[in-house]
């Protein structure tokens, strides 16, 4: 029986006995079974509760063992990438290409700014649209345009990355 039908019965039980339905020499004998039958399904019930919150608890532990070994692994894969891509550039290579990977560096561009708050201070002082409005942060895409168009803004450059690629 479920648990929410014995307590239903358990319901009906004690309605009938409060109607007089039930002879008084029945009415101890059926609510310790219907309330010992409770206790039982109760029992069980905590019982599971118990077990999956322990299981919620070892599932937590064994998910922060996952993302330190993931983490190293991620920081390994980075490492040993710095080490080839400096190997590479050190000896004049731009390409390798073998059977199972090719690798080639990939030139981007990213910009730098030398000191954001003092560059921050000095958009803002000059009224100029380097900044976003509403928050205020440097709006990275303007700043990279007036660049990249010729004009010299003190404090910021376009530098240019070669990325190794690993296919």
């Amino acid at each position: 029986m479920k648990l929410y039908e014995i307590a239903e019965t358990y319901n009906r039980f004690m309605q009938a006995v409060e109607d007089g339905d039930v002879p008084e020499e029945c009415i101890e004998d059926t609510l310790e079974a219907i309330q010992g039958e409770l206790e039982d399904k109760v029992d069980n019930i905590a019982c599971l509760i118990k077990s999956l919150v322990a299981e919620t608890e070892a599932m937590k532990a064994e998910k922060k063992n996952l993302e330190a070994r993931m983490k190293a692994k991620a920081n390994l894969a980075e490492r040993l990438k710095a080490y080839v891509s400096e190997t590479m550039r050190n000896s004049g290579i731009n390409k390798i290409e073998t059977v199972r990977n090719k690798l080639s560096f990939r030139k981007s561009s990213s910009l730098y700014i030398e000191d954001e708050n003092e560059f921050i201070a000095m958009a803002l002082a000059e009224n100029e649209m380097l900044i976003r409005h509403g928050k205020i942060e440097i709006n990275k895409e303007v700043v990279k345009e007036y660049l990249g168009n010729g004009v010299v803004i003190p404090g910021a450059e376009i530098r240019e990355n070669y990325n190794l690629q690993i296919k």
